[in-house]
This record gives structure tokens, sequence and C-alpha cells, in this order.
């Protein structure tokens, strides 16, 4: 039995790599294991029209009803909570392919899935403000040196080092407003990630 798996599976691998059906795929093609195929990976019953316009050209038409229930025992496979939520938590989206005995249950783990990635986009965004909150702070220590270093330099006139003066006390205001900011920032992060680590136990039943 788990051989014949494992069999079926390698054969649905090896049919989700072909983009199009050509004479000899028309020829000898299983409608049923097409259909179980299409449904596992999440694709509506009407994507037969697809293969049907490949196939008219080399004169086969498609076995309907097998394809119908093949589709309908790969939707089972599909159509499922723990699924619904695996796709929604990575951003995928959903093509309407469940049948409607199914549809509830990968629905469901579906719209918690995209709860999850939507506090996940969210962290990810106040991770990133941070982050580049502590870059830019740090380019500016680096300039405010540089430029310090250049104001005693050799040769400068005095417009220049006025210049200079001028651009060292911008960027020590810049790093003022951008320390002032950070208790801020840390603090959305730090809400951002409790409130993530609560959704993920929430839903560590998935």
């Amino acid at each position: 039995m788990y051989i014949k798996f494992l069999g079926m599976t390698a054969i649905i691998l090896l049919l989700s790599n072909c983009a199009n059906m050509n004479e000899s795929d028309c020829l000898t093609a299983d409608w049923h294991l097409i259909g179980f195929e299409d449904g596992s990976f999440g694709k509506q019953e009407s994507h037969i029209s697809q293969h049907r316009k490949e196939c008219a050209e080399h004169g086969v038409t498609p076995d309907l009803t097998a394809y119908r229930k093949g589709h309908f025992a790969g939707s089972k496979r599909f159509c499922t909570a723990n699924n619904g939520f695996s796709r929604g938590r990575q951003g995928k989206d959903y093509s309407r392919s469940c049948p409607e005995q199914f549809e509830a249950a990968f629905l469901a783990g579906f719209r918690d899935g995209q709860t999850l990635y939507g506090l996940k986009k969210v962290l990810n965004q106040r991770a990133g403000d941070l982050e580049g909150t502590y870059k830019d702070i740090d380019w500016l220590e680096h300039a405010i040196t540089e430029k310090s270093e250049l104001m005693i330099a050799d040769g400068l006139k005095r417009d220049q080092r006025i210049m200079v003066r001028d651009e060292i006390a911008q960027h020590q205001q810049q790093q003022v407003d951008l320390y002032d900011a950070l208790p801020e920032l840390k603090q959305e992060f730090e809400s951002a990630l409790h409130t993530y680590e609560l959704a993920k136990a929430e839903f560590s039943y998935y």
C-alpha cells in the first residue's frame, strides 16, 4: 500500500512539472489521475478546459467523469484545515477550488493562517524600522567623525570650515531626533512581537 502511494505521488509530481500535454500525454492520459493531481494542487475543476484545449489539437477528448472523480479525491486531500492554515500563513491565495463539503474546514484554517501572516508582516516592518534607525544613527556617527577630522585639516578656508561645522551640527541634531524616536520604535516592535507570539500559540494546534 505504501509503495503504491509512493508510486502515485511520483506520477503526480511528474505530471505537475509538465506545463502542457503533448500528443503522447493526451493519448495515454489517466484522466482520474490528472484530475486528482489538479485537485491536490488546489486547481479548480474548470482547469480541465485547459487540458481539453491542448488535447483537442490531437483529436483527444478528456474523460470528464473520470477527471471529476479524481479532482474530488484530490481536493479532499488539499482542502483540509491544516493545508488552509499553511497556505494562509505563507501568504498564498485560494482559487475557490474546494468542493462545498470541504471548503468550510479549509477556509477556517486559511483565515487563521492569513491572520498570522498579517501579524508577521507587521512584526517584520517594526523590526525593519528599528534596524533602519540604528543604521541611520551609526551612519551619522561615522559622518560626524569624518567631518570633525575635516574641520581640523590643513588647507580649509574659513567659509569651508563654517559649512562643515554646520553640517556636523545638522547631523548631531538628526542623531538626537533618531535617539528620541527609539523608545517608541522599540515599544512598537515589542508589542508586535508579543501579539505575534500570542497568535502563534493560539494556532499551535495546526
